[in-house]
């Protein structure tokens, strides 16, 4: 540094041991033109001064960590699954329940109401209010054991087929009817006490001998049933009862 060069900053007085193009300490530029004080466009007396350079950060990217499934898409996962293995052991026929051939087959009635629809029990109660009108009329009273019979009021229509049998005992037909809502009830033997009273006046009622095989056949008499599936087939083999009789007798020999 020469004689001539100043030993101080001008600037902030700092002590300069050597020579420095820029003040160690404030940064204001040294030198011969230094030593006066730069002038800003202003006028104002201001140190030209290093600019501080900013690093740009580097961006380190953050590092996604697995996603956690919540517990309700885990159990919504496991639902899906098991729908999936049980719809599969559905169309597989794992889950079909065997067939049971029916054994009981149901008796033949003679009603000749059978089929009407009996949706609205208002039927059965205009018809009790006629019949409460006009107590001797007893084709009445048995069109209303046959309502009831087919609605699946057996006991009401028991009532009113032994009513309307105290004064026409010798209608086998409503005899044998009132054996089917015997066996309905599962009486097994009313019902075949009262199909064998409807014998006793008409022996060749065929309806009346194919119902006592059923009845026996759901005792588990099966020896006697066929007997009587025998004898309903003797009185027509070619008739519809006749060949309803003939199809229980084959299956179960």
């Amino acid at each position: 540094m020469s004689e001539n060069m100043i030993n101080f900053c001008p600037e902030c007085g700092f002590r300069l041991e050597k020579e420095y193009r820029f003040c160690p300490n404030c940064g204001i530029k040294l030198g011969q033109e230094s030593n006066e004080t730069k002038k800003n466009s202003s006028g104002s007396s201001q140190p030209e001064k290093i600019q501080n350079v900013k690093k740009s950060k580097v961006v380190i990217p953050a590092v996604e960590e697995p996603q956690k499934l919540s517990m309700k898409a885990l159990l919504a996962i496991i639902v899906v699954i098991v729908g999936f293995i049980v719809v599969t052991l559905f169309a597989s026929g794992v889950f079909d329940m065997p067939k049971v051939s029916s054994v009981n087959q149901p008796p033949v009635s003679n009603n000749q109401n059978s089929g009407v629809d009996l949706s609205k029990m208002q039927d059965i109660k205009d018809l009790e209010d006629k019949v409460a009108a006009n107590p001797k009329d007893y084709e009445m009273l048995l069109q209303l054991a046959h309502l009831k019979n087919d609605a699946g009021l057996y006991e009401q229509a028991i009532a009113n087929y032994k009513q309307y049998l105290k004064t026409k005992p010798s209608d086998a037909d409503a005899r044998v009817d009132m054996g089917v809502c015997y066996f309905s009830l599962k009486n097994y033997n009313e019902a075949i006490a009262e199909m064998k009273e409807a014998l006793k006046y008409k022996p060749d009622h065929q309806i009346a001998h194919m119902n006592l095989g059923v009845v026996y056949m759901a005792t588990g008499k099966m020896d006697e049933a066929k007997i009587w599936f025998q004898k309903a087939i003797d009185l027509g083999p070619d008739n519809e009862i006749g060949k309803k009789a003939k199809e229980l007798l084959e299956s179960h020999k």
